[in-house]
């Protein structure tokens, strides 16, 4: 973790889930996959929101099993999160004028109908939506 952009987060995997993908395959830390600077950069990854955390679990198991680089598979499987704001407001607004129902429901007081919004947004956007943002932007939008 040392040189790292965010070393306590470098560790929590090395602890979590480099550990365990040791100890499952029979290696021990000499015979990792995964060098160091691929770690960081992995890391770097989801602490940028480029993926979520849950994505980084299937991009650390695909890197641990083939020895690719986060990049490259993140690349090679067209996962990276969409996070540009204008994108996102744009599907909001979409989300927002079809939905008049849950909007009216969420303004009620029904905070719910939010979840049901950022659902709608996540299926516009095939699953690539930042779910952070976009739960940001529907309820400034809706307020």
């Amino acid at each position: 973790a040392k040189g790292a952009k965010k070393p306590k987060n470098i560790a929590n995997w090395i602890l979590n889930d480099l550990q365990n993908a040791l100890g499952a395959a029979g290696k021990g830390i000499n015979e990792c996959p995964i060098p160091p600077e691929a770690l960081d950069e992995f890391v770097n990854l989801i602490d940028s929101g480029k993926i979520s955390s849950k994505q980084g679990k299937d991009v650390f198991a695909e890197m641990f099993a083939t020895g690719k680089t986060g990049t490259a598979i993140v690349k090679e499987q067209g996962i990276e999160q969409l996070s540009d704001i204008s994108a996102i407001e744009a599907l909001c607004d979409e989300v927002i004028a079809a939905n008049s129902e849950p909007v009216a429901d969420f303004k009620a007081g029904n905070v719910a109908s939010l979840n049901f919004l950022k659902g709608q947004l996540l299926k516009l956007s095939k699953g690539k939506a930042n779910l952070q943002i976009v739960g940001e932007i529907l309820e400034k939008k809706l307020k």
